[in-house]
């Protein structure tokens, strides 16, 4: 079960740099996500997919160029 966990500022931009890498990936006319009554960013379901695997990605490559010794 996924569990809270507060991030820092340097995690989040990371995070939204992924995300911004996925998304250049695809279509410009592809339907992303949408912003409801208040004003907050959804986003579409296979998006958040998108982003949970560049994360997953990233932290994988950091472990790998850590162990080879930072090549």
């Amino acid at each position: 079960m996924a569990t809270e966990r507060r991030l820092g500022a340097r995690e989040v931009e990371e995070i939204f740099t992924a995300f911004a890498e996925a998304m250049r990936e695809l279509p410009p006319d592809v339907e992303a996500g949408w912003l409801d009554a208040r004003g907050d960013l959804r986003l579409a379901p296979d998006i958040a997919a998108k982003l949970r695997t560049a994360r997953r990605v990233r932290r994988l490559l950091q472990e790998l160029r850590a162990r080879d010794g930072g090549c």
